[in-house]
Protein backbone atom coordinates (compact mmCIF):
# COMPACT_ATOMS: atom_id res chain seq x y z
CA UNK A 1 0.00 0.00 0.00
CA UNK A 2 1.28 3.43 -0.63
CA UNK A 3 1.72 5.60 1.91
CA UNK A 4 -0.45 8.95 1.04
CA UNK A 5 1.34 12.36 2.21
CA UNK A 6 -1.47 12.88 4.73
CA UNK A 7 -0.84 9.74 6.43
CA UNK A 8 2.90 10.73 5.96
CA UNK A 9 2.31 14.25 7.61
CA UNK A 10 0.28 12.26 10.12
CA UNK A 11 2.88 9.53 11.22
CA UNK A 12 5.75 12.03 11.14
CA UNK A 13 3.75 14.34 13.79
CA UNK A 14 3.04 11.58 16.10
CA UNK A 15 6.47 10.66 15.42
CA UNK A 16 7.79 13.75 16.36
CA UNK A 17 5.38 13.85 18.94
CA UNK A 18 6.52 11.12 21.12
CA UNK A 19 10.33 11.46 20.29
CA UNK A 20 10.07 15.48 21.54
CA UNK A 21 8.35 13.97 25.03
CA UNK A 22 11.76 11.49 25.09
CA UNK A 23 14.01 14.34 24.30
CA UNK A 24 12.43 16.49 27.42
CA UNK A 25 12.00 13.90 29.91
CA UNK A 26 15.50 12.48 29.36
CA UNK A 27 16.39 16.49 29.60
CA UNK A 28 14.66 16.74 33.14
CA UNK A 29 16.31 13.55 34.14
CA UNK A 30 19.88 14.70 33.15
CA UNK A 31 19.36 18.52 34.83
CA UNK A 32 17.16 16.98 37.67
CA UNK A 33 20.10 14.70 39.03
CA UNK A 34 23.04 16.76 37.08
CA UNK A 35 24.44 14.33 35.27
CA UNK A 36 28.11 14.58 35.11
CA UNK A 37 30.09 13.95 31.95
CA UNK A 38 31.61 10.54 33.17
CA UNK A 39 27.63 9.48 33.91
CA UNK A 40 26.95 10.36 31.00
CA UNK A 41 29.74 8.87 28.47
CA UNK A 42 29.14 5.63 30.68
CA UNK A 43 25.42 5.69 29.87
CA UNK A 44 26.53 6.35 26.12
CA UNK A 45 29.13 3.06 25.83
CA UNK A 46 26.56 1.05 28.41
CA UNK A 47 24.30 1.43 25.07
CA UNK A 48 26.55 1.01 22.29
CA UNK A 49 27.18 -2.29 24.22
CA UNK A 50 23.46 -3.23 23.71
CA UNK A 51 23.58 -2.43 20.23
CA UNK A 52 26.17 -4.85 19.27
CA UNK A 53 24.82 -7.73 21.05
CA UNK A 54 22.03 -8.16 19.00
CA UNK A 55 19.06 -9.76 21.09
CA UNK A 56 20.21 -7.78 24.19
CA UNK A 57 17.96 -4.21 23.14
CA UNK A 58 14.61 -6.38 22.52
CA UNK A 59 14.96 -8.26 25.50
CA UNK A 60 16.02 -4.95 27.82
CA UNK A 61 13.19 -2.99 26.51
CA UNK A 62 10.93 -6.20 27.07
CA UNK A 63 12.42 -5.89 31.06
CA UNK A 64 11.58 -2.39 31.90
CA UNK A 65 9.16 -1.19 29.40
CA UNK A 66 6.41 -3.71 27.82
CA UNK A 67 4.08 -3.85 30.59
CA UNK A 68 3.47 -0.56 30.44
CA UNK A 69 2.50 -0.80 26.82
CA UNK A 70 0.79 -3.79 27.94
CA UNK A 71 -1.23 -1.88 30.31
CA UNK A 72 -1.99 1.41 27.78
CA UNK A 73 -2.99 -1.18 25.32
CA UNK A 74 -5.51 -3.53 27.41
CA UNK A 75 -8.54 -3.94 26.34
CA UNK A 76 -10.60 -3.58 29.48
CA UNK A 77 -12.86 -6.47 29.46
CA UNK A 78 -12.29 -10.29 29.20
CA UNK A 79 -9.29 -12.26 30.12
CA UNK A 80 -6.12 -10.11 31.53
CA UNK A 81 -3.78 -9.08 28.35
CA UNK A 82 -0.27 -9.72 29.15
CA UNK A 83 3.28 -9.16 27.62
CA UNK A 84 4.15 -10.48 24.43
CA UNK A 85 7.80 -11.22 25.38
CA UNK A 86 10.90 -11.17 23.14
CA UNK A 87 11.01 -15.01 22.53
CA UNK A 88 7.64 -15.29 20.11
CA UNK A 89 8.20 -17.09 17.14
CA UNK A 90 5.18 -16.99 14.25
CA UNK A 91 3.97 -20.54 11.85
CA UNK A 92 4.12 -22.48 14.99
CA UNK A 93 2.89 -25.87 13.96
CA UNK A 94 -0.82 -26.49 13.60
CA UNK A 95 -1.49 -29.66 16.05
CA UNK A 96 -3.82 -32.56 15.31
CA UNK A 97 -6.37 -33.79 18.60
CA UNK A 98 -5.27 -35.23 20.58
CA UNK A 99 -2.75 -31.86 21.21
CA UNK A 100 0.80 -32.64 21.95
CA UNK A 101 3.00 -30.11 22.41
CA UNK A 102 6.16 -30.58 20.28
CA UNK A 103 8.84 -32.36 22.43
CA UNK A 104 11.25 -34.45 22.99
CA UNK A 105 10.99 -37.61 24.84
CA UNK A 106 13.77 -36.79 27.78
CA UNK A 107 12.34 -32.87 27.32
CA UNK A 108 13.17 -31.59 30.53
CA UNK A 109 9.72 -31.18 33.04
CA UNK A 110 7.39 -33.05 34.37
CA UNK A 111 4.11 -33.66 31.91
CA UNK A 112 1.08 -30.87 32.22
CA UNK A 113 -2.29 -31.77 31.22
CA UNK A 114 -3.62 -28.15 30.80
CA UNK A 115 -7.33 -27.62 30.04
CA UNK A 116 -9.32 -25.01 29.64
CA UNK A 117 -12.35 -22.75 27.66
CA UNK A 118 -12.41 -19.81 25.57
CA UNK A 119 -15.97 -18.16 25.60
CA UNK A 120 -17.01 -14.18 24.78
CA UNK A 121 -17.46 -11.74 27.27
CA UNK A 122 -21.66 -12.88 26.91
CA UNK A 123 -20.75 -16.65 28.18
CA UNK A 124 -20.97 -17.99 24.48
CA UNK A 125 -18.55 -20.72 23.66
CA UNK A 126 -16.17 -19.89 21.07
CA UNK A 127 -16.11 -22.76 18.80
CA UNK A 128 -12.92 -22.63 16.54
CA UNK A 129 -10.57 -20.26 18.52
CA UNK A 130 -7.07 -20.72 18.15
CA UNK A 131 -4.76 -20.80 20.52
CA UNK A 132 -0.65 -20.09 19.46
CA UNK A 133 1.30 -21.29 22.29
CA UNK A 134 5.19 -21.24 23.55
CA UNK A 135 6.79 -21.90 26.46
CA UNK A 136 10.62 -22.54 28.22
CA UNK A 137 10.65 -26.15 29.00
CA UNK A 138 12.03 -27.58 32.52
CA UNK A 139 15.78 -26.09 32.34
CA UNK A 140 13.91 -22.46 31.15
CA UNK A 141 15.32 -22.85 27.68
CA UNK A 142 12.95 -21.61 24.32
CA UNK A 143 13.47 -23.08 20.89
CA UNK A 144 14.79 -20.80 18.16
CA UNK A 145 16.94 -18.82 21.19
CA UNK A 146 18.66 -21.68 23.05
CA UNK A 147 21.48 -23.74 21.26
CA UNK A 148 20.39 -27.61 20.93
CA UNK A 149 16.92 -27.17 21.34
CA UNK A 150 14.99 -28.50 18.07
CA UNK A 151 13.17 -25.55 16.57
CA UNK A 152 9.44 -24.65 17.25
CA UNK A 153 9.71 -27.22 20.69
CA UNK A 154 6.98 -26.39 22.62
CA UNK A 155 5.74 -23.96 20.28
CA UNK A 156 2.25 -24.67 18.63
CA UNK A 157 -0.95 -24.22 17.75
CA UNK A 158 -4.60 -25.65 18.33
CA UNK A 159 -8.58 -24.88 18.04
CA UNK A 160 -11.34 -25.01 20.53
CA UNK A 161 -13.63 -27.59 19.91
CA UNK A 162 -17.83 -26.98 19.35
CA UNK A 163 -17.99 -26.07 22.80
CA UNK A 164 -15.29 -23.87 23.23
CA UNK A 165 -12.97 -26.12 25.09
CA UNK A 166 -9.05 -27.36 24.58
CA UNK A 167 -7.00 -29.40 26.20
CA UNK A 168 -3.08 -30.35 25.45
CA UNK A 169 -0.13 -32.08 26.92
CA UNK A 170 3.48 -30.40 27.71
CA UNK A 171 5.97 -29.99 30.15
CA UNK A 172 5.52 -27.99 33.51
CA UNK A 173 7.94 -24.72 32.62
CA UNK A 174 10.16 -23.76 35.62
CA UNK A 175 11.03 -20.34 36.79
CA UNK A 176 14.55 -19.41 34.87
CA UNK A 177 17.03 -16.50 34.63
CA UNK A 178 17.38 -14.14 32.15
CA UNK A 179 20.92 -13.72 30.07
CA UNK A 180 23.05 -12.04 32.46
CA UNK A 181 25.94 -11.40 30.34
CA UNK A 182 25.21 -8.47 28.18
CA UNK A 183 23.62 -4.97 28.70
CA UNK A 184 20.48 -5.78 30.27
CA UNK A 185 22.06 -7.97 33.19
CA UNK A 186 25.23 -4.97 34.08
CA UNK A 187 22.06 -2.51 34.69
CA UNK A 188 19.90 -4.80 36.85
CA UNK A 189 23.06 -6.09 39.14
CA UNK A 190 23.37 -2.14 39.22
CA UNK A 191 20.01 -1.91 40.50
CA UNK A 192 20.26 -5.35 42.95
CA UNK A 193 17.41 -6.64 41.25
CA UNK A 194 16.96 -10.70 40.53
CA UNK A 195 17.01 -11.51 37.06
CA UNK A 196 14.54 -14.26 37.28
CA UNK A 197 11.01 -14.91 35.61
CA UNK A 198 8.40 -17.55 37.13
CA UNK A 199 7.00 -20.62 35.37
CA UNK A 200 4.67 -19.32 32.30
CA UNK A 201 2.90 -20.52 29.30
CA UNK A 202 2.78 -17.60 26.65
CA UNK A 203 -0.89 -17.60 24.47
CA UNK A 204 -2.01 -15.69 21.61
CA UNK A 205 -5.84 -16.12 21.17
CA UNK A 206 -7.74 -14.81 18.28
CA UNK A 207 -11.36 -15.66 16.65
CA UNK A 208 -13.16 -14.05 13.89
CA UNK A 209 -15.89 -12.91 16.18
CA UNK A 210 -13.46 -11.66 19.09
CA UNK A 211 -10.66 -9.43 19.62
CA UNK A 212 -7.35 -11.19 19.90
CA UNK A 213 -5.61 -11.22 23.15
CA UNK A 214 -2.00 -11.99 24.00
CA UNK A 215 -1.14 -12.80 27.52
CA UNK A 216 0.60 -15.88 29.48
CA UNK A 217 -0.56 -17.97 32.28
CA UNK A 218 1.25 -18.41 35.72
CA UNK A 219 1.26 -20.90 38.78
CA UNK A 220 0.41 -20.63 42.32
CA UNK A 221 3.58 -21.19 44.58
CA UNK A 222 6.19 -20.26 41.89
CA UNK A 223 9.13 -19.11 44.01
CA UNK A 224 9.62 -15.60 41.68
CA UNK A 225 5.85 -14.94 41.26
CA UNK A 226 6.23 -11.73 43.35
CA UNK A 227 9.37 -10.75 42.15
CA UNK A 228 9.34 -11.60 38.40
CA UNK A 229 12.21 -9.33 36.66
CA UNK A 230 9.23 -7.97 34.33
CA UNK A 231 7.06 -7.33 36.93
CA UNK A 232 4.28 -8.53 34.24
CA UNK A 233 2.74 -10.84 36.76
CA UNK A 234 -1.18 -10.13 37.07
CA UNK A 235 -3.27 -12.00 40.02
CA UNK A 236 -5.96 -13.11 37.74
CA UNK A 237 -3.31 -14.90 35.35
CA UNK A 238 -2.25 -17.18 38.08
CA UNK A 239 -3.71 -20.89 38.13
CA UNK A 240 -3.22 -23.75 40.38
CA UNK A 241 -0.89 -26.49 39.64
CA UNK A 242 -1.61 -30.01 40.78
CA UNK A 243 0.61 -32.34 41.14
CA UNK A 244 0.34 -36.05 40.87
CA UNK A 245 2.04 -39.57 40.72
CA UNK A 246 1.37 -41.42 37.73
CA UNK A 247 1.95 -45.15 36.63
CA UNK A 248 5.26 -46.05 37.54
CA UNK A 249 5.67 -43.40 40.16
CA UNK A 250 6.51 -40.54 37.55
CA UNK A 251 4.92 -37.34 38.78
CA UNK A 252 2.83 -34.94 36.43
CA UNK A 253 0.42 -32.07 36.48
CA UNK A 254 -2.84 -30.85 35.76
CA UNK A 255 -3.89 -27.48 35.45
CA UNK A 256 -7.29 -25.37 33.75
CA UNK A 257 -7.64 -21.74 32.67
CA UNK A 258 -11.00 -20.13 30.98
CA UNK A 259 -10.10 -17.39 28.38
CA UNK A 260 -12.81 -14.64 27.85
CA UNK A 261 -11.97 -12.69 24.25
CA UNK A 262 -13.31 -9.14 24.28
CA UNK A 263 -15.51 -8.19 21.20
CA UNK A 264 -13.55 -6.95 18.44
CA UNK A 265 -12.31 -8.01 14.84
CA UNK A 266 -9.45 -10.65 14.83
CA UNK A 267 -5.84 -9.54 13.29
Amino acid sequence: MTMTSETRSTTNARVEAIFSDVIAALTGIIEKHRVTWDEYRAATEWLTLAGNQGFELPMMLDVFLSTTVDNVNAAGVGTESNVEGPFYVPEAPLLERPFVMPKRADEPGDTLLFSGTVRSTDGSPLAGATLDLWQANGAGEYSHFSPGVPEYNLRGRLTTDADGRFEFETVVPEPYEIPKSGATGILLAALGRPAYRPGHIHFLLSHEHAGPLTTQIYFEGDPWIDCDVVGAVKAPLITKLERHLGAGGRSFATCSYDFVLAPGDSV
